[in-house]
């Protein structure tokens, strides 16, 4: 049986999430003027997704690239469940190791790491393998990089 999803957010709701991801220092009455709405009703209702959790912060986007960390890669972990806290607190740790995650399939984790060297990025998987096995793709380039884009159900 499949449940339908109802979404918190409506149309207008979805297109000011759209306008935060394409630049998270627009002012509301920026977003207002995109959306069809004043300043102080863009404002309420970004409150109100903060609150809901729908909207969980702001960040800056940082390039890798200008610290000379030139290389990305995944790396996927196999190993034991009582391993997952330690390589956790291993992972928030380093630098190079910019996401975590716990993942099904054959693997437990993969990572996202960032370095500046192929010598770096194998002295982090030296540094893993200790975890259990390591199973690494270089990345060679990102064609798409895509924000969370969702859209509102139809009835």
């Amino acid at each position: 049986m499949n449940a339908k999803f109802e979404s918190p957010v409506d149309t207008i709701g979805m297109n000011i999430l759209r306008e935060l991801q394409m630049n998270a220092r627009s002012g509301f009455s920026k977003i207002g003027r995109r959306v069809g709405l004043s300043s102080p009703a863009v404002a309420e209702r970004v409150y109100k997704m903060e609150a809901a959790g729908i909207i969980t912060g702001y960040h800056a986007d940082i390039d890798p690239k200008a610290f000379g960390l030139d290389l990305m890669a995944f790396i996927a972990i196999t190993t034991q469940p009582e391993k997952y806290q330690q390589i956790y607190s291993f992972a928030e740790k380093q630098q190079e190791i910019v996401e975590c995650h716990h993942i099904s399939g054959n693997e437990s984790l993969m990572l996202k790491v960032v370095a500046g060297s192929i010598a770096q990025l194998n002295s982090m998987i030296e540094k893993l393998s200790r975890f259990g096995e390591t199973k690494t793709s270089i990345v060679l380039s990102s064609p798409v990089r895509k924000r969370i884009e969702f859209t509102v159900p139809e009835d």
